[in-house]
């Protein structure tokens, strides 16, 4: 619009100059500037469509984002509570009597090997462990693979990492802890010691014990759920702050000066 305005000042004496040819191309070259907008406008426009676009583009894929995030982080709070809960209140008191039996079988090229068979009730006290390590290392690993999303994910990294801090109770009934607070079974050790001190593996792993524990982990994780992933604001900084311009009553006006350019058109 500028452009055209400078032009038409200094083409207006030849507008209205008697010189029909002068008239002429002073019109021509007022439609040509024009012309020329027109086209720079529709360029723009086309622009910041493409803007608009690729940031409803970027949102949806921040909206799918977060929610898998929370679907996932639900799940896993979720399967480690009732781990928790079971863990918490089982009853490690197993008949030691033919609770645990060794076949050995030698094959014809005289290798041997040696079975170990577990009663059934020593087999689900095994079980049970194994069920809340494995939701546990599960937590562990979720929170580590995402702690640099956010400060409070990563802090939680460090709260159910903590394991390490009580490595010698655990490994004295055979659960190893890993660098990463994720945790090992020596099961072998865990059976002998589930035969032998049922009330120390309670003590260690019951409600009092990592069970409890546990529980006051998931509880504090489930208290900032709301607060754990980024906002998208927080996440694309001043990007969605430059797009928003694009995507809101910036765009709408740019729309609006391409129509008053037609209109003029129209008036020529």
């Amino acid at each position: 619009m500028a452009g055209i305005n400078s032009l038409g000042a200094n083409n207006y004496a030849w507008l209205f100059n008697s010189n029909k040819n002068q008239k002429q191309n002073s019109i021509n070259q007022l439609w040509s500037a024009y012309g020329n907008f027109q086209s720079n406008a529709t360029n723009s426009l086309a622009g910041l469509t493409e803007i608009n676009s690729n940031m409803k583009s970027v949102l949806a894929s921040y909206d799918d984002a977060k929610a898998a995030f929370n679907s996932e982080f639900s799940e896993a709070m979720e399967n480690l509570d009732e781990a928790a809960e079971k863990l918490k209140g089982y009853n490690f008191n197993v008949e030691k009597e033919g609770a645990i039996t060794s076949t050995t079988q030698t094959d014809k090229n005289g290798v041997t090997t040696t079975t170990t068979t577990y009663s059934k009730d020593l087999q689900a006290a095994l079980d049970t462990v194994k069920s809340f390590v494995d939701d546990y290392n599960s937590a562990v690993k979720f929170f580590g693979e995402h702690k640099d999303v956010s400060k409070r994910i990563e802090q939680l990294a460090t709260t159910f990492a903590d394991t390490t801090y009580r490595s010698a109770n655990y490994s004295s009934i055979g659960l190893l802890t890993n660098s990463d607070g994720s945790l090992s079974i020596n099961e072998a050790k865990l059976a002998d010691t589930i035969l032998n001190d049922p009330e120390k593996v309670s003590s260690i792993l019951g409600k009092d014990g990592l069970a409890g524990k546990t529980e006051s982990h998931i509880s504090f994780a489930n208290s900032q759920a709301d607060k754990l992933f980024p906002t998208a604001k927080e996440m694309l900084g001043d990007q969605l702050d430059t797009a928003s311009l694009y995507t809101g009553k910036a765009y709408r006006n740019m729309t609006a000066y391409t129509n008053m350019g037609n209109l003029i058109n129209m008036m020529f």
